[in-house]
């Protein structure tokens, strides 16, 4: 009977090192167990049973991250994962020099500015124990470099977007005011960034990217947007009336909005009253992406793209910035055509930081793309990653040089490897969690 009692407390205690138990022991001077409402909806009365071990099987203690223990003496930051890695001694900016970037973005436009992306990553830095750039050794310093680099020149046409295409290609400037014309795909011009026909002309109205059933603290107020008037500003509405895709990381959606102000901004409100900031301003245009790359987890995860990156994964974290969409991408989609200008940008910021790229795990299909991509020409960036070098990569992608939207991908669409890149199980892994968990409490019970 005593054998049996230590192997079931053996069970228990594995069971229990996956439970939250950062506010047991939260008690006395300044320390406060709060709730995390980026993750779940709770309050911080919510947290009250996490402070005795007691209650760490029962919600919301039991899900990991949810509660955690603040010291109210401080600001309400709560600490980014941890790598499980120490602190480097060589600064970010010191590494990625200010020549590195504009080589890699030579036509860089406000709010993209070099001096701009090292001020936001010192404050974070600053801020956080666990340091963006700064962790590990200095090839891992480098890797997460390029990774990063890599997806943010992708998706803001290296550097050169503030704003998401199809919903404010172009501003407007009338009577003292910016305004956007919203469009679809099919009314708009990609040659010369112009929408032809305005989604919220003749009393229409804008609503993307906004939950209505969340509202604060969990995300922006949001709603319908309309034109500002019918006359002298016809088919335009208020940026700030809308969170489409903005910044380097294109940070979209009214929750996420606010969960990016609430650790960039003095007030959770300031991105929710004034979205366009992150357009506007170096500070959020960079900060967002840095907030998404340390702070957006995949649902059920205790990871994000910084963790991945330095664990050398690239795959990993293209799964968690896009991969609904490219993990794998449809191979008659858009998003194949995505998949290959970020693996040219991938390879420029590899090159560039002199690093080798890491490894495409966690992506589905994204390394048999970049095989095919290489082999059939269409990534020359790639060639000395590849193993074979023919020549130097250019510093940009040529001889198409990507958009927000890449325009003239007819011939690729016609290419046999496309067509080959098919779907797979990505669920193996979650199955085999749940399988193991099945399998302990099991053997609880026959024990017991």
């Amino acid at each position: 009977m005593a054998v049996k009692t230590i192997i079931l407390l053996l069970l228990l205690a594995v069971l229990a090192s996956a439970q939250d138990l950062s506010c047991v022991g939260c008690i006395g001077g300044d320390k406060k167990c709060v709730g995390d409402t980026t993750i779940q909806m709770l309050e911080d009365d919510d947290c009250v049973p996490c402070l005795k071990r007691s209650g760490k099987w029962t919600w919301p203690c039991n899900v990991e991250g949810l509660c955690w223990c603040w010291d109210s003496s401080k600001p309400k930051y709560k600490p980014a994962l941890s790598s499980g890695l120490e602190p480097a001694l060589t600064k970010p900016c010191d590494i990625f020099t200010e020549e590195m970037f504009d080589r890699i973005a030579p036509n860089a436009v406000h709010p993209y500015t070099y001096q701009g992306l090292c001020d936001t990553i010192e404050m974070l830095n600053e801020r956080y124990d666990e340091k963006i750039f700064m962790m590990g050794t200095m090839q891992q310093q480098k890797q997460e470099w390029a990774a990063f680099l890599g997806h943010t020149t992708h998706e803001s046409a290296q550097y050169t977007a503030a704003r998401e295409a199809l919903v404010c290609a172009r501003t407007v400037e009338k009577n003292s005011g910016t305004f956007c014309k919203p469009c679809d795909n099919s009314n708009f011009d990609w040659e010369n960034r112009y929408c032809e026909v305005s989604l919220v002309a003749n009393g229409q109205f804008y609503e993307e990217y906004c939950d209505k059933v969340i509202t604060p603290p969990y995300g922006c107020v949001c709603g319908p947007t309309t034109e500002v008037d019918s006359e002298t500003r016809a088919g335009l509405m208020n940026p700030n009336a809308a969170y489409f895709g903005r910044g380097a990381i294109q940070l979209s959606w009214n929750a996420n909005y606010i969960k990016a102000s609430q650790v960039l901004a003095d007030s959770a409100d300031t991105l929710c009253s004034q979205p366009d900031l992150v357009a506007t301003e170096p500070k959020y245009a960079w900060g967002t992406a840095l907030w998404f790359w340390m702070f957006s987890s995949p649902t059920g995860e205790q990871t994000n793209c910084h963790i991945k990156a330095l664990e050398g994964s690239f795959g990993s974290t293209l799964r968690i910035i896009n991969g609904g969409l490219e993990c794998p991408p449809d191979p008659y989609g858009y998003h194949a055509e995505a998949v290959v200008t970020r693996l040219r940008y991938y390879c420029i910021a590899a090159s560039i930081m002199e690093v080798r790229l890491m490894d495409f795990d966690g992506c589905e299909g994204l390394g048999d793309a970049f095989e095919r991509c290489v082999k059939t020409g269409f990534c020359p960036e790639c060639n000395e990653h590849y193993g074979n070098p023919t020549m130097e990569p250019s510093l940009a992608p040529a001889p198409l040089v990507p958009t927000p939207r890449p325009t003239d991908w007819g011939s690729w669409r016609s290419e046999d490897w496309l067509t080959e890149m098919s779907r797979r199980n990505s669920a193996v892994q979650s199955v085999s969690s749940l399988f193991g968990s099945l399998t302990l409490a099991m053997a609880v019970c026959l024990w017991l």
